[in-house]
């Protein structure tokens, strides 16, 4: 199954000479879009008409993530200047702000059942604040790298991080202890995101692999190369069937995590992609990059159809319902749907790019069964097994994933060797083409004399439809005709 994707809209999210826009997020009770970039400004747009909202949301250095609150009637930022800010939408007022970070806050997100906030920044912590007490409350350390990416499980019971230690995090809400650490990574972590059924969780690193976890056994379950270059955004669908993310390359993919495949891959943007995300019952996806531009993009299948009216319809002005799926989908976005397909001879818009089928991806399926305990060992004697069973496990599937990377990497010089080769016989028959029409003018000419003496003869019939030349001299014209093999038969005249 391939799905195909169309742009729908591009805001200017970035007004700084060097930097672009660092992320987004979509305030679906609201229908507000909101983008934080380089230049230290918070943009929001309204999707019902597509306008810049006018509201004065700014730090002091370059603001790397943003997120809604649950009611949606808050925002909060964290940036480089090491604040966290909280804004009241409302009002367009700072509520407050937290300082306690000693270096740039790169991730931010709200567990919503206890109206607490979370934080990761490049001083390696994890910090919890109390947005009713307006207070720390707890400080999380395990990493030994800059923390570039948190999540919440969707039941509020467990925070997920990566970092530049390459390590993935689980930690305990409530208690805040560390439950499980994953070092699968080879490189950098840029993204974590649980699924919305709780059961998996989803990172990604420089090296462009995407590694899928299993929850309840802490080991990994599957790995998607799917990239050659860094993946620095994933996001879920919300029934947890599709991952959707965003790649160094400027490519958008979707992979159906059922099947295993990939059904939509697309250039998006001319730069690297910051953030991606599935919004609107996962009918749009809002995306950002470093080509300063927040993009929109609709499902085919969302786009309003356009039926021609039959007679008594035009008559009567009876109109057809549209799709019941449309009508979750704010205004501005159905209206650009429809205005490219109102226009004449245009495309309706920029479609995908439907060559990925030739791409070099694979999924790299693994068990998570761990093993059987062993009742003859203590509890203690058995966690300290199964930990270090763990261990070398996935030390076993790090070398696995790098074997597949160099046969993933062969695979594309070979694709695009072939796809060279291609290029250049299709240019070297172009040229053959152009210069056997320059080498033989001549063959055009008879066939437009031909062409000729038979319009001289359709003109001089008679209003019976008899040639009057023909009539007289007791003769007819045979018509001229060219052979398979490129030569030219003169027309001629013959006795009837």
């Amino acid at each position: 199954m391939k799905q195909a994707w169309y742009q729908v809209h591009i805001f200017n999210g970035d007004s700084s000479w060097f930097g672009g826009v660092r992320s987004t997020s979509v305030n679906l009770s609201r229908q507000i879009l909101a983008c934080g970039s380089d230049d230290s400004i918070i943009r929001l747009w309204n999707l019902n008409d597509g306008q810049l909202l006018n509201y004065q949301l700014k730090h002091t250095n370059s603001v790397r993530s943003i997120a809604f609150t649950t009611t949606g009637d808050a925002l909060i930022s964290g940036g480089d200047d090491a604040v966290i800010r909280v804004w009241d939408l409302n009002t367009c007022q700072e509520l407050q702000a937290f300082n306690t970070h000693s270096k740039s806050v790169t991730t931010v997100a709200v567990i919503p059942i206890y109206d607490f906030l979370v934080s990761g920044s490049d001083d390696s912590t994890i910090k919890i604040f109390s947005l009713k007490d307006r207070k720390e409350i707890q400080t999380l350390r395990g990493h030994s790298g800059y923390v570039q990416s948190i999540a919440i499980s969707s039941d509020s019971t467990l925070i997920a991080s990566g970092g530049c230690d390459r390590n993935v995090k689980i930690w305990k809400i409530g208690t805040w202890e560390e439950v499980s650490s994953f070092a699968a990574h080879s490189n950098d972590v840029r993204m974590v995101a649980f699924s919305p059924d709780g059961k998996t969780l989803a990172s990604c690193d420089d090296d462009g692999d995407i590694i899928l976890w299993d929850i309840q056994t802490g080991l990994s379950k599957c790995t998607i190369h799917g990239y050659s270059c860094s993946v620095r955004s994933l996001s879920f669908s919300s029934n947890s069937q599709f991952l959707v993310s965003g790649g160094d390359n400027g490519y958008i993919k979707i992979w159906d995590l059922r099947n295993g495949t990939l059904i939509s891959s697309f250039y998006a943007h001319t730069a690297g992609i910051s953030s991606v995300n599935f919004c609107f019952n996962n009918q749009v996806i809002a995306s950002s990059s470093w080509d300063k531009t927040v993009k929109l993009c609709i499902m085919e299948d969302a786009i309003p159809k356009v039926s021609k009216p039959k007679f008594f319809q035009a008559l009567f002005g009876n109109k057809q319902p549209e799709p019941e799926s449309v009508f979750s989908l704010p205004k501005f976005i159905l209206e650009k749907a429809k205005e490219n397909i109102h226009k004449p001879n245009q495309p309706l818009a920029n479609q995908v790019d439907s060559s990925f089928e030739n791409e070099a991806y694979s999924f790299q399926w693994e068990t998570c069964q761990a093993p059987a305990r062993n009742i003859q060992m203590s509890l203690d004697d058995w966690y300290r097994f199964l930990k270090d069973w763990k261990r070398k496990e996935e030390e076993r599937r790090k070398e696995q994933r790098a074997k597949e990377r160099l046969r993933l990497q062969e695979e594309r010089l070979k694709l695009e060797r072939q796809k060279q080769e291609r290029l250049r016989t299709e240019q070297q028959l172009r040229e053959e083409k152009h210069r056997q029409k320059e080498e033989h003018p001549r063959i055009e000419e008879p066939r437009r004399e031909g062409i000729k003496q038979v319009n001289q003869q359709q003109n001089n019939t008679n209003f019976w439809g008899s040639n009057s030349l023909s009539n007289s001299s007791g003769k007819i014209y045979i018509e001229g005709y060219r052979r398979k093999d490129g030569t030219e038969v003169k027309g001629y005249w013959r006795d009837k």
